[in-house]
């Protein structure tokens, strides 16, 4: 299993992240994330000025990148192991963009979306609040669970309420033979009344 879960982990860190696929002649950004050449280039083909990271955001001025020979070479070992197939094909199956045809991999804060690199630069999420899915999903996670656990009290609070209510009802259904054995009594008293008693007393 803890082999499996390194094998995964190394195929992961050779993969790039925008076409998913093993890293074709690997280039490092300042922020130090590894995508193929073309594919980075490719990304930024129409951007000017500024050139973000299309994983963290982080931007790279003048376009600088650095050629990462030991990746690559680490690349050809791992595509030697076993299994490599299969963790490709599951990672093609990650979601895209149907726009763009990329990762979702950026998270709008102000429409709630999931949304590729690309999207960034397009006039509906220019000037909105974009971060890293990961990040995204963490912080609603922690949202989430604060909401959760008010939630969880409440119910509880109303289980107990619930259950005070069934007890009472049930002491007030034993109490009903008490109760009619009692009016009974007192009903059958005074019908033995009769008015002639009633003058003697």
């Amino acid at each position: 299993m803890a082999q499996a879960a390194s094998l995964a982990q190394l195929q992961a860190e050779t993969s790039c992240p925008i076409c998913l696929d093993y890293l074709q002649d690997p280039v490092t950004t300042d922020c130090g994330h590894n995508f193929c050449h073309s594919c980075i280039l490719q990304r930024w083909e129409d951007l000017q000025g500024d050139f973000p990271c299309p994983v963290c955001l982080q931007h790279c001025p003048d376009r600088s990148l650095r050629r990462n020979t030991q990746l690559c070479h680490m690349v050809d070992v791992v595509k030697q192991l076993p299994n490599t197939e299969g963790e490709g094909k599951q990672q093609e199956e990650k979601p895209l963009c149907e726009k763009h045809h990329q990762v979702l991999s950026l998270f709008c804060e102000e429409d709630l979306e999931l949304l590729c690199p690309q999207c960034q630069v397009s006039c509906d999420h220019q000037d909105h609040h974009l971060v890293p899915m990961e990040q995204a999903a963490a912080c609603h996670r922690k949202r989430l669970k604060g909401s959760i656990e008010p939630l969880k009290k409440q119910l509880e609070e109303a289980d107990m309420a619930l259950d005070m209510q069934v007890s009472k009802s049930y002491e007030l259904l034993h109490q009903i033979p008490k109760v009619t054995l009692l009016l009974s009594s007192h009903f059958w008293t005074i019908g033995c009344l009769t008015p002639h008693t009633a003058s003697k007393s």
